[in-house]
């Protein structure tokens, strides 16, 4: 049998999902170490302090959850562990690169730059480190823009500015690092220095990017193996976001063409090659726009709540009626990430799509 690790956090949770268990939001490690022990793999569950590093681990499939804690403390320590192990040639389930992007706008947006060019270009994204930088760019581009801190879920600190004046007002507030101790300190310097150098006091990182015209909500895609879930967000009453808005919608998709909305959700899927992959896929009235996209530790409400998903069937896609299993539906697209061959070249950036609003 393949050995198989199976890492946990300090409150023995895995994963994100909506069911909670025993007061936590977790899975239900029980069934999933069941289920893929009969798809005959030998799975261990361990926490991430009981991490032997030294152990041979090449080659060894590893899964892992990651974690949204305030401040990101415990997520950059899981950040040091999956790394270690990516480098000593275990097979981490999705790559660490995944990881890092996940709460991390800013990673997210540097891999849409390489993975998805054409679409980053149209949204021209700039990201920044302080405040300061910001302040001294030329941005180029129509207004309004999009600012958005690197972290943050359902539409937190997301906002819209009109104008260079509000947008770095938005910014100020966004990047704030400094207390009160801090601030005093670097005013005495400034004092007793005239030649210092100022160190800022904002210092989370953000990003600007166009805003994506045209949208009344945006359409939420989980691809769990080769099944795909699907739902329609509203934007929240007189606001741009539909992230967090709660007004879903499982059978209407707007008048867009479902089938080519599964098509370009394939495609990007298939670029990110993850067996698990959520996106956020806006639609302009033409084409289709990749607004976000996470590979790990994301909501699973649009399969658990769905009625059923849709697998590709040669060129058609096909409905299946069914109250989704999560823990069974998760191992199966693990099951068959893991039976097929690691890819020797990475996939090719995925091409502009476009689709003609329907009226079914």
């Amino acid at each position: 049998m393949t050995r198989i690790l199976i890492l946990s956090d300090y409150r023995g949770t895995f994963y994100s999902t909506a069911r909670t268990q025993y007061g936590l939001c977790t899975m239900d490690l029980d069934r999933i170490t069941g289920l893929l022990t009969r798809a005959g793999f030998e799975p261990e569950v361990i926490g991430f302090a009981d991490l032997d590093l030294s152990d041979d681990l090449r080659g060894v499939p590893v899964l892992y959850t990651s974690s949204e804690d305030r401040g990101l403390h415990y997520k950059s320590w899981i950040e040091d562990l999956v790394l270690a192990l990516e480098t000593a040639g275990a097979r981490v389930v999705p790559a660490y690169r995944y990881l890092r992007a996940h709460h991390n706008k800013v990673m997210m947006e540097a891999l849409r730059a390489q993975l998805f060019p054409r679409d980053a270009q149209r949204l021209g994204t700039r990201t920044f480190g302080t405040y300061e930088e910001l302040a001294d760019a030329a941005l180029d581009g129509p207004w309004p823009k999009v600012l958005k801190s690197a972290y943050g879920a359902g539409s937190q600190f997301v906002a819209r500015a009109a104008d260079r004046p509000e947008l770095l007002r938005t910014a100020r507030a966004f990047s704030r690092t400094h207390d009160h101790a801090e601030t005093i300190r670097e005013h005495g310097r400034r004092l007793l220095r005239r030649d210092h150098h100022p160190r800022s006091t904002h210092r989370q990182k953000f990003l600007v990017q166009a805003l994506i015209p045209g949208l009344s909500g945006d359409f939420k895609v989980l691809r769990m193996g080769a099944r795909y879930y699907t739902l329609y967000r509203r934007n929240r009453p007189g606001d741009f976001r539909a992230s967090g808005s709660g007004d879903f919608d499982f059978y209407d998709l707007a008048g867009v063409d479902r089938d080519a909305l599964l098509a370009y959700a394939e495609q990007v899927a298939d670029i990110l090659g993850t067996p698990l992959t959520s996106l956020d896929i806006g639609h302009d009235g033409d084409r289709f726009h990749l607004i976000e996209f996470q590979c790990l530790h994301f909501g699973t409400v649009t399969a658990e709540r769905s009625s059923g998903y849709h697998v590709r069937a040669g060129q058609a896609w096909q409905y299946v009626e069914e109250e989704c299993d999560i823990e069974a539906v998760f191992c199966e697209a693990i099951v068959g990430h893991l039976r097929r061959p690691v890819p020797a070249l990475p996939a090719q950036p995925v091409r502009s799509a476009t689709s003609r609003p329907t009226t079914r």
